[in-house]
């Protein structure tokens, strides 16, 4: 064996492949940490994370962004059918993304419910604490994602919805390219 194929098979060898779906709660945080503990164990450089997921608690999504963008490792996503609200600040922790050409993104703002009855100052804790998850949000949004003015009011008011070719177009993917582990990879679900 040459040492261009030796290289390359190293490199492959280091490449870990995993799915991710369902809600982003604490039982999809708590499956990530173990995952990730297993991913260093294993001395894996790289990790391919196809996600699926519509959303769920802005704190877990956030927490998730925040540790897998900061691990020693390369994270790439994909999305290959739909991720949607908090699920996008998670997607966006990859340093590298891709989604198939019928993928989708769904991006809005924080909602919560109020308990019929509830006393007035319950109620503006609930504002305030939307607002803040708002901010810490769009943040990591801006931070990622170049949306036109007219995208930015849809996302003010209402539930942003962008194909594949438009997330292209404003940077949260750089490429429309399917989740596709090669022959032979061990594929682990999260």
């Amino acid at each position: 064996m040459n040492t261009t194929q030796s290289e390359t098979q190293n490199n492959t060898e280091q490449h870990g492949y995993f799915t991710l779906s369902g809600d982003v709660n604490s039982d999809m945080v708590r499956r990530v940490f173990n995952a990730a503990a297993d991913i260093t164990e294993d001395k894996l450089t790289t990790a391919h994370i196809l996600i699926q997921s519509n959303g769920g608690y802005v704190s877990d999504g956030i927490c998730l962004y925040n540790f897998l963008s900061k691990l020693p490792l390369d994270i790439i996503t994909y999305n290959a059918g739909a991720v949607a609200s908090i699920a996008v600040t998670l997607f966006l922790a990859g340093r590298h993304r891709h989604a198939s050409d019928t993928a989708r993104f769904m991006v809005h703002k924080s909602h919560a419910t109020a308990s019929p009855g509830s006393r007035p100052d319950a109620l503006s804790i609930i504002v305030e604490g939307l607002r803040a998850d708002d901010m810490r949000t769009e943040r990591i949004l801006r931070g990622h994602v170049s949306l036109t003015e007219e995208q930015w009011q849809v996302h003010a008011y209402s539930d942003l919805h962008l194909t594949a070719d438009q997330a292209l177009e404003v940077g949260m993917i750089e490429s429309i390219r399917d989740f596709a582990p090669p022959k032979g990879k061990r594929l682990t679900n999260i």
